[in-house]
């Protein structure tokens, strides 16, 4: 989970080239059989831990380099494996941060009545650039790849937030990886000085990278990677699959509330004045480079906090990394034909609609005169100003470009599966289905502080099913669920409440009038 937005602050051909060494070490612990996993890669053996149920979890695996010192917004370079024992069984740090994210999960439950000492949150640190894998080392054949990206806003979150370990999907057949990647000003600076663009994707394409090249060793199979991500962790998700980084890795995309690239990221030339205001802010108008690679994290972070007021960090234009941006591609209808799910939850921004806030100075700030008087006539139905808010900034922000996006794969010849996200927990009335609600359910993964009830363990069940059939086969589907036919011109939309049902998207007709003149 997490909060993202700005406006919310504004891959079997490589099997006989690898060696596979799985021994178990086994000791009693709490009555039940515990084993060390253990997994040489290269000259390094990995030493992980498997709980009772036979899942075996690689925790704090580098991928890459430490980015520090001269390193810091350089390319990541690949960890150098090494003779001997590595120890894989605890979390590395979070990425570098402020704590965003952690605040996030406190403000969400604080909305609801929960005690926000129920929920804690890791250690941070520069050096972050590691990934974690869940698998089931007894199953037979390799299994298809889930590569999960965090969201944050990409100034916060962690890879192992609670909602995302991945033990319940590896019984389901697959193999779960998520990864960190450098956040905030240490992964999106631009500058002048630079020799790169976009260090943060640079850093997801190494990580994906490591997993086609190693993941065979954990029982994966390379030639079926699905990135998925929520939040900006979608949009992180897609750029990746659009990069000439990922060099055709990709055999699938899961996009979860996301959809704001597709109206614009920021320019080359704003992020760059953004890193040199932050240069000068820290030393001065001659600062260089070298110089600001030196400034400790901190003071970097504490700076970066008002230079970068009101600026989404979000991936940039860029010849090596980027050289079409969605809204380019959207435009030129050049999208690739990928395949993917995409989806929105009904309530995404009611959350952060504060108390005071008046449906008329957002309608006045948002739209012509014209238009206002459309908008008021199509709220008559929703109560209360926080209801139609929500309504249009969740439209703006996430669901209508959402919805684009399901068009254009479609259009490019590619295939797209679309939902809507509508279960509100017992007692969450007050926030709704929000941003980020759908993820323990994806995976599997219900925190002991959030209620639940019947309906959220059959919901659960059949979201996992179609998540996983998706990962494993392209087409989502569920023994228990509705046939989830693809997007096409009527718009089939998957509806998940207390069940699951299909219908055209019921927001349809509010996309249409937000596209109009």
């Amino acid at each position: 989970m997490r909060s993202d937005r700005h406006h919310f602050q504004r891959l079997m051909s490589m099997l006989g080239s690898v060696a596979l060494t799985l021994v178990l070490a086994t000791h009693a612990q709490a009555n039940d059989e515990v084993r060390d996993p253990r997994i040489t890669v290269e000259a390094t053996t990995f030493v992980g831990r498997q709980d009772a149920n036979g899942v075996a979890s690689f925790q704090g695996i580098p991928y890459a380099q430490a980015p520090v010192g001269d390193r810091r917004w350089h390319r990541p370079q690949p960890w150098q494996f090494s003779p001997g024992d590595r120890d894989a069984s605890a979390f590395a740090p979070a990425c570098m941060q402020s704590g965003s994210g952690l605040a996030w999960y406190h403000g969400m439950m604080r909305r609801v009545g929960i005690n926000p000492a129920a929920m804690t949150g890791p250690s941070y640190s520069e050096d972050c650039l590691y990934l974690n894998i869940w698998t089931d080392l007894a199953a037979e054949g390799p299994r298809p790849v889930l590569l999960f990206i965090h969201g944050g806003s990409n100034t916060g979150g962690w890879s192992y937030e609670p909602n995302y370990h991945g033990q319940s999907l590896v019984k389901k057949g697959l193999i779960v990886v998520t990864v960190a990647y450098r956040l905030g000003v240490f992964g999106w600076l631009s500058h002048p000085d630079m020799d790169l663009e976009n260090p943060a994707l640079h850093d997801l394409a190494m990580s994906l990278d490591w997993v086609y090249q190693h993941i065979a060793q954990f029982g994966g199979d390379p030639t079926r990677i699905t990135i998925a991500g929520e939040s900006s962790g979608a949009t992180n998700a897609l750029h990746l699959a659009i990069s000439p980084l990922s060099q055709g890795r990709v055999s699938g995309v899961i996009h979860q509330s996301g959809g704001w690239p597709l109206d614009g990221t920021p320019s080359p030339a704003e992020a760059s004045q953004r890193g040199t205001l932050l240069a000068e802010a820290l030393l001065g108008a001659d600062a260089t480079l070298t110089q600001l690679r030196q400034v400790p994290a901190e003071a970097l972070m504490k700076a970066s906090q008002s230079v970068y007021a009101n600026f989404q960090f979000d991936p940039i234009e860029d010849p090596e990394s980027l050289p079409d941006t969605l809204k380019t591609l959207a435009i030129e209808k050049r999208m690739p034909p990928l395949t993917m799910i995409i989806g929105s939850n009904v309530h995404e921004s009611l959350m952060y609609v504060e108390p005071h806030d008046q449906i008329e100075n957002y309608l006045t700030a948002q739209f012509s005169t014209k238009k206002r008087q459309r908008m008021v006539d199509y709220l008559k139905p929703f109560k209360g100003d926080k209801e139609k808010i929500n309504q249009l900034s969740t439209a703006t922000d996430f669901l209508c470009p959402s919805l684009r996006l399901a068009s254009l794969v479609h259009q490019s010849g590619g295939r797209a599966w679309v939902y809507r996200f509508d279960r509100i927990r017992p007692g969450f009335e007050a926030i709704g289905a929000y941003h980020g609600a759908e993820l323990p359910y994806v995976f599997d993964r219900h925190d002991a502080w959030l209620p639940s009830a019947p309906a959220d363990t059959a919901l659960t069940a059949s979201i996992v099913d179609y998540w996983s059939a998706f990962i494993a086969e392209q087409v989502p589907s569920s023994a228990t669920g509705p046939a989830w036919p693809a997007w096409s011109d009527q718009q089939p939309t998957m509806i998940f409440d207390q069940a699951a049902a299909v219908s055209a998207h019921p927001d349809r007709a509010l996309c249409n009038l937000l596209a109009s003149h």
